[in-house]
C-alpha cells in the first residue's frame, strides 16, 4: 500500500505502474516527459546539427529533429552521446538556436530555446540579398525567394511575408477591381 504523502526520496522506490497505472514503463516514460512540457509539440522529420564548444575546438553532431514546439525540440542523435547543458543547435532549413539540455534518455535528448533563433552571419547575408530581390522585383519574387530558403525557419519573417503577399495581393484586386 502506498502512503498518503510522498516526499522527495519516496519517489525513487516507486515504479512506474505505481505513479502511471496500467501503462508500461515507456508510457509512463512518455507520460512524464509530456507533463513537463509547456506547449504541444509537433511531429516532423528535420535533419539538424549540434554544435557543442567555441571554434576551433568544436564538435559538431549531426541528429534528426523529431518533434518540435515554440519553444524547444526533441532529437535522437543516432548513437548515445553526453551532451553539455548548453549547446547550439543549427536546423536544416536555416533556424540556429542557442539551446539548453533538458533530458536525455537513450540517444533522444529534449532541447529547451533559449531565447529567439540566433542568425548566422551566413543567414544575414542571405537575407540582405533578398531584400534586395524585394525592392528590385517586388514582393512576390521576394516571398517566392523565401519560400525556397523556407522563410529561414523564422515564424515571425514568415508571418511577416506572408501577411505582406496577402496585403498586396489584396491591394492589386481592389485597384483591378477582381
Amino acid at each position: 500500500m502506498l502512503p498518503n504523502k510522498l516526499y522527495a526520496n519516496d519517489t525513487d522506490r516507486l515504479g512506474p505502474d505505481d505513479v502511471y497505472p496500467g501503462l508500461t514503463e515507456r508510457e509512463a516514460t512518455q507520460a512524464a516527459i509530456a507533463e513537463r512540457r509547456s506547449a504541444s509539440r509537433v511531429p516532423v522529420i528535420k535533419s539538424a546539427k549540434i554544435i557543442v564548444g567555441e571554434s576551433p575546438s568544436q564538435s559538431v553532431y549531426n541528429c534528426l529533429v523529431l518533434d518540435e514546439s515554440p519553444n524547444g525540440v526533441l532529437v535522437d542523435l543516432g548513437t548515445l552521446i553526453i551532451l553539455p547543458a548548453e549547446v547550439m543547435l543549427q536546423i536544416g532549413g536555416g533556424a540556429t538556436y542557442l539551446a539548453r539540455r533538458r533530458w536525455g534518455v537513450g540517444t533522444r535528448v529534449g532541447l529547451e530555446f533559449m531565447g529567439g533563433q540566433v542568425i548566422s552571419g551566413e543567414t544575414a547575408l542571405r537575407m540582405m540579398k533578398i531584400a534586395d530581390v524585394l525592392h528590385t522585383q517586388g514582393v512576390t519574387a521576394a516571398v517566392g525567394t523565401l519560400r525556397g530558403a523556407r522563410f529561414f525557419d523564422h515564424v515571425e519573417l514568415k508571418k511577416a511575408a506572408e501577411e505582406c503577399e496577402a496585403a498586396y495581393h489584396r491591394l492589386e484586386a481592389i485597384l483591378t477591381g477582381r
